[in-house]
């Protein structure tokens, strides 16, 4: 399963974030054998909302949908959002959990490559200049990961859909593998070829990947 951008609480009074609840609908849907038990679950950030979701893009921390959503499969993989925060340091050693920024793993039989944040003011959370963005960018796709995470993703100007276009350049030279990313919403089909391989934008879906081929929830 691909998601992202998640911001969003559900109603009533647990108040949880989507990604807590969106646990408990994975349940529900295996247990109607809608759907099997998932193996991975790949997170692209931008998690959190503040409790009475007055002003979307609130920062805190997103470690219960981590969790949550670790109890539900194998292995939880994902990269933080520039909106994401971890309040408790066990969340990036839980044994089923993986949390990247500029780093590799090996999860399921997969290369998998994320890379956290995006492009902007260093000062501010989770951002870095362009130059050390790009950088760190093209040191995971040098070593040709099978997937690659990423909050902020490319641009695609055939149809003036929003991203970075150095992001999009970078990937386009470098990368042959499935670039899966969010932060930018795309309206209609996600899914586009770059260079040799494939970028896919998950921000506000819920894209599930089954034997019999892939499902996704209507974009927000």
């Amino acid at each position: 399963m691909l998601t992202s951008d998640l911001q969003g609480r559900e109603t009533g009074p647990q108040n949880r974030l989507l990604g807590c609840a969106l646990a408990d609908e994975l349940v529900a849907l295996h247990n109607k054998g809608i759907i099997p038990r998932p193996n991975l679950i790949a997170l692209c950030g931008d998690l959190y909302e503040y409790p009475d979701c007055h002003k979307r893009g609130g920062t805190g921390p997103v470690d219960e949908v981590f969790f949550a959503l670790g109890g539900v499969c194998d292995q939880v993989v994902g990269v933080l959002g520039n909106h994401d925060e971890l309040a408790r340091r066990d969340t990036v050693h839980a044994p089923n959990i993986s949390i990247l920024d500029g780093t590799r793993d090996s999860v399921l039989g997969l290369r998998i490559g994320g890379l956290s944040g995006i492009i902007g003011d260093p000062k501010r959370n989770l951002r870095r200049s362009e130059d050390e963005f790009l950088k760190r960018l093209e040191s995971l796709t040098s070593k040709s990961p099978n997937l690659l995470l990423l909050h902020q993703g490319p641009d695609d100007p055939e149809l003036s859909r929003r991203g970075d276009p150095s992001v999009r350049l970078s990937l386009e030279t470098g990368y042959a593998g499935l670039t899966v990313f969010g932060h930018t919403r795309w309206h209609g089909y996600p899914l586009i070829t770059l260079g040799s391989g494939q970028a896919l934008n998950v921000d506000g879906r819920v894209i599930i990947v089954t034997p019999s081929g892939i499902e996704s929830s209507p974009n927000r």
